[in-house]
């Protein structure tokens, strides 16, 4: 509510947003508990909604797959994933080390890596290293992407990569 209100919502406006949002997610039922009575996979969809009570839509998070079990990743991808495919304007970007999950909700993937010196040594900073168009290789918004062959490969190849980064 706060975070609705924050963005310029009366009462009223703002629980009608907040109700929306937790049955979009699933979480009508724990529209009165407190933070520490949520799981993991909760917190982050609780998060997720209140960034887009504040900010419409984008979003920016770091890291929003650690520390969640296997089903609360899942939750989490496809909570992001109805998010970004429910508006055209929706805008999410996700920094994570977690390479199944970015390929898996990603529309386009880029591949950031150390900034390195004429002799190859790592200097500040860091740089995207490569830009991997999901959407336009049809891997996008695939329900079934973990199937095929075509995520196994690109995961298997970013893993190799991590090592050069």
């Amino acid at each position: 509510m706060l975070a609705a209100m924050r963005h310029g919502r009366d009462d009223h406006a703002a629980a009608d947003a907040c109700l929306a949002l937790l049955e979009k997610f699933g979480l009508v039922d724990q529209a009165r508990c407190h933070p520490m009575m949520l799981s993991g996979g909760q917190r982050q969809r609780v998060a997720i909604a209140q960034q887009l009570l504040c900010s419409s839509h984008f979003l920016l998070m770091d890291e929003p797959f650690s520390g969640l079990d296997p089903l609360a990743k899942s939750a989490v991808c496809e909570t992001l994933i109805d998010v970004s495919t429910t508006h055209e304007l929706n805008t999410i970007i996700v920094v994570t080390h977690d390479i199944e999950s970015a390929i898996r909700i990603a529309d386009t993937l880029w591949l950031l890596g150390r900034n390195r010196d004429a002799r190859g040594q790592p200097v500040g900073g860091a740089a995207i290293q490569e830009i991997h168009d999901l959407a336009g290789t049809g891997l996008a918004w695939d329900p079934d992407i973990e199937s095929r062959p075509e995520f196994r490969e690109l995961a298997a190849a970013l893993k190799a990569r991590f090592a050069t980064l």
